[in-house]
């Protein structure tokens, strides 16, 4: 189950993610119905995740951007139009995103940047390179905080300080225990000192280029590297992993990837995320595994991916950590 917290998202355009956060018996609020006394703020959203992950992407960074009960946050969305879609999600995004040629015709106070798939070796030869960059750089200009997840912290880095991010060889792919390195500064006022959180990459900015360059690593892991960051003047946060991730996040991640092995679109058999299961179902996980590389790849096999008895296996430490970093961050932007 996703943590359980107050909304104050204000339902001021038709997107069916309400009703989906209405559904989770979350509280959403009618723009009739938003106190006046309370302040507000206006988030412009860019989604740059792909077709599979959109919907659940847009879900996830909406309750975070809803964990701060003391504020009315009304979330713009935005699209990428050079982004490859389907037809019924680039009919989705037309319908409720804004095109981000508009980013600079509302009143915004700040901006949230997920991650994306990346198709080039080098960052800067994606095809949404030159229209992340020039975003990248107004709202640093113009709004008050800009928010990164993921690539699109490496992004960030590399337009902001020309930090090129590194392969690691191996995926970072997991929750990992992290700790504050700056336990007073105020985007984790009341986070706990040893806190878990999500990670699911290939690519790292070392804790020593963020500091290079200025910028606080702020949570930090010996085995995932540096979590959070930030402009000491906040103008730019920086997650590296996924602090948007829900309960399945990786399981849907990790099932994925098996159906490539099945499908031969990957050589190796994936491993499990880290830390991820609990141990009843990483046994579930390692039986599958044997059963499949004991048998001839088949299509039966795909229906018995035990992902029931995985999604039991789950525990969620890291979303309650997220939410407090977000809503302290919301607090940021109103002082």
């Amino acid at each position: 189950m996703v943590g359980r917290f107050i909304l104050a998202l204000v339902r001021h355009n038709d997107l069916a993610v309400y009703d989906r956060l209405l559904s989770e018996g979350l509280a959403v609020l009618a723009p009739e119905a938003v106190d006046q006394a309370l302040p507000s703020l206006n988030i412009a959203f860019l989604n740059m995740m792909p077709d599979a992950a959109l919907h659940a992407t847009e879900r996830q960074f909406f309750r975070l951007l809803g964990s701060n009960q003391n504020i009315n946050c009304y979330i713009h969305p935005f699209r990428l139009d050079v982004l490859a879609r389907s037809s019924t999600a680039q009919h989705y995004l037309q319908t409720h995103y804004q095109p981000l040629n508009e980013i600079n015709q509302q009143p915004l106070d700040a901006l949230v940047v997920t991650g994306a798939n990346i198709t080039q070796a080098t960052l800067s030869h994606e095809l949404f390179w030159s229209d992340l960059d020039k975003l990248l750089n107004w709202s640093k200009l113009h709004l008050k905080s800009t928010l990164c997840s993921c690539l699109a912290t490496h992004a960030a880095m590399q337009v902001y300080y020309a930090v090129e991010r590194r392969h690691m060889g191996d995926k970072c792919w997991g929750v990992f225990e992290h700790h504050l390195l700056q336990p007073q500064h105020a985007l984790v006022k009341g986070v706990a000192a040893n806190i878990f959180m999500a990670h699911s990459r290939y690519n790292d900015v070392s804790a020593e280029d963020f500091e290079s360059n200025n910028v606080e690593p702020i949570i930090c892991s010996p085995r995932a590297g540096v979590q959070l960051a930030a402009e000491k003047d906040l103008s730019v946060v920086y997650f590296q992993g996924h602090p948007e991730y829900d309960d399945i996040s990786l399981l849907k991640e990790y099932k994925r990837e098996v159906m490539r092995y099945l499908s031969d679109e990957r050589k190796d058999y994936p491993p499990v995320p880290e830390n991820y299961f609990a141990p009843e179902a990483m046994l579930s996980a390692e039986r599958y595994k044997n059963t499949l590389l004991a048998s001839p790849k088949a299509a039966q096999l795909l229906a018995q991916f035990p992902e029931a008895v995985l999604q039991r296996g789950i525990v969620n430490n890291w979303q309650v950590t997220a939410q407090q970093v977000f809503s302290n961050w919301l607090d940021l932007l109103i002082e």
